[in-house]
């Protein structure tokens, strides 16, 4: 017979240890459900949404891309008005296939990497030009000082990072650490990184590795790292990727989407395993240190992109195809 008893001193040192390891990584964090408050599965023109891409909100205006109709939609944060900027077409004022864009002043910069190009509308559709560039990301990007930095990673110099300058289109720079793995093809599919601006800072946040960096946007330096894989919900994702057979031309993406809003960062986690979730959204302190300080659940169990303003989350959920106004309860 198994004496259970005889094991109870030694369950209540592992978990002391295990509580005093969270601490020691600023786990000590909320837990707040969060409340649906309205949603929409139709947009105010009357046309259904199938997806959204790259959800961002600035002056009371969520914008993002819509897949099927390869548009840039505009939409007011009561849900009530939207704008489509682009159309889809093979002409040179048309989008093919658009998969990012960034804002600038009064201008919407759409990159179309149908098109190898990147055109730039006013916010009522007025195409106003475009250019070509042979450099991409899908991932967040973000503009400072008239130049675009962009997540994208150079196989001969090794880094992550590429720096477009938006007045010489041809002048395009590449910085930044990379992660190196063990075959030449991973580092080219998993060195994604979201970018995220900050004041003086910038944030770069792998996909597939619990590792947020800090950079100097003057120097161009990475200051530092934050490792959060002691968080529980990362741990279980990084274990059923250990478990999986590791292939060259394949990868387990676990960060679905980031946001940065007032000096904090937000993170969609997805859960890997028998059932797929992606309603977990980690919020990190970036000053003066990185610090973990709240997790949501979102109230659907699928979400592909969202945005915050004034503790509001407005997130697609794949699983309805709408956009939800969430409010953080």
């Amino acid at each position: 017979m198994i004496n259970y008893l005889s094991k109870k001193p030694v369950f209540f040192i592992l978990f002391i240890i295990f509580i005093c390891s969270c601490k020691k990584n600023n786990a000590d964090f909320r837990i707040i459900s969060c409340v649906l408050e309205s949603s929409i599965d139709v947009l105010p023109d009357s046309t259904f949404m199938s997806d959204a891409i790259k959800m961002q909100i600035t002056e009371n205006h969520i914008y993002f891309l819509e897949r099927t109709s390869r548009q840039l939609i505009k939409l007011n944060t009561d849900f009530s008005i939207n704008t489509r900027i682009g159309e889809w077409g093979i002409g040179p004022h048309d989008l093919t296939e658009p998969r990012n864009f960034f804002l600038v002043n009064d201008s919407v910069y759409i990159m179309d990497i149908g098109s190898k190009s990147i055109k730039c509308f006013l916010a009522d559709n007025n195409y106003i030009y475009s250019f070509n560039t042979e450099v991409f990301s899908e991932q967040r990007i973000f503009t400072h000082n008239n130049f675009l930095y962009m997540g994208s990673y150079n196989r001969d110099l090794k880094t992550s990072i590429s720096l477009l300058n938006l007045t010489n289109k041809k002048d395009i720079s590449s910085f930044g650490e990379s992660f190196d793995f063990n075959h030449s093809l991973q580092n080219i599919i998993k060195n994604k990184r979201d970018l995220l601006k900050d004041h003086e800072y910038f944030y770069a946040v792998s996909d597939n590795q619990p590792i947020i960096e800090k950079y100097d946007l003057i120097n161009k330096e990475k200051l530092e790292s934050f490792n959060y894989s002691f968080i529980p919900i990362i741990q279980k994702n990084i274990e059923f990727i250990n478990s999986k057979p590791d292939s060259p031309n394949s990868y387990t993406a676990f960060v679905r989407e980031s946001y940065i809003d007032n000096g904090e960062l937000y993170l969609l986690i997805s859960t890997q395993g028998d059932k797929f979730l992606a309603n977990t959204i980690l919020r990190i302190k970036l000053r003066p240190n990185f610090e973990l300080n709240t997790i949501y659940h979102l109230p659907g169990n699928i979400y592909s992109t969202f945005c915050i303003e004034n503790d509001t989350f407005y997130a697609f959920n794949s699983e309805t195809a709408s956009i939800e106004k969430i409010r953080q309860n």
